[in-house]
């Protein structure tokens, strides 16, 4: 049983986004589940393109490194639910994430291997009201779609997923209740998908 945090950051040092999911993913391993961290800043891929060449099969014609180091990655029948974190981009997620979730349709043409899977969403805006609930909306239609199991961050602060403030004078660090968010939102995945899978 595995729980994969995906970080939609592009910054591959100090990211907030990703020190955040990684707070989550502590979580989940507190409650004896593996994870796996995939920051996709550490890629090279491009958006879809629609061409079909993924019918009938988990694969991509894209020649990058969502085609030959990603893909691996994610066919893994451990693989039991995922969290994924992105900073605010224009009020959505940003492009990276989006790229990744639009490739990501392999898993739904060839009989939805995502489905029943859980899905949290974890978003991290540089304004505390910066539209990190827009952002967590994009995620949750995106896990929706592959018919995963979406969950919340869970009381006592249930609301969309966990929601963290980058801006905050002395830093991510010390966002006290945006990390009560994450740290929930950890446990929640973790619990739902032992309930589910175990």
């Amino acid at each position: 049983m595995k729980i994969v945090g995906i970080c939609g950051s592009p910054k591959r040092e100090g990211s907030t986004t990703l020190f955040a999911l990684k707070r989550a993913l502590s979580k989940v391993e507190e409650l004896g589940i593996e994870t796996l961290t995939i920051n996709l800043a550490d890629y090279q891929f491009y958006g879809c393109k629609d061409c079909g060449f993924c019918r009938g099969r988990i694969d991509c014609s894209i020649k990058d490194d969502f085609k030959e180091k990603i893909i691996p990655l994610l066919n893994d029948p451990d693989i039991k639910g995922f969290i994924f974190a992105s900073p605010v981009y224009f009020g959505g997620v940003s492009s990276q994430m989006k790229a990744f979730f639009d490739r990501s349709v392999m898993f739904r043409r060839n009989g939805f291997k995502w489905e029943e899977l859980v899905c949290g969403a974890l978003t991290v805006g540089r304004s505390r009201h910066g539209g990190q609930e827009l952002a967590a909306m994009d995620i949750i239609k995106n896990g929706l779609i592959h018919g995963m199991t979406v969950v919340s961050d869970a009381s006592p602060t249930s609301h969309f997923g966990a929601m963290l403030w980058s801006g905050y004078e002395t830093g991510i660090e010390n966002d006290v209740h945006g990390l009560s968010t994450a740290d929930n939102l950890g446990k929640r995945v973790a619990s739902a998908t032992k309930k589910l899978f175990a």
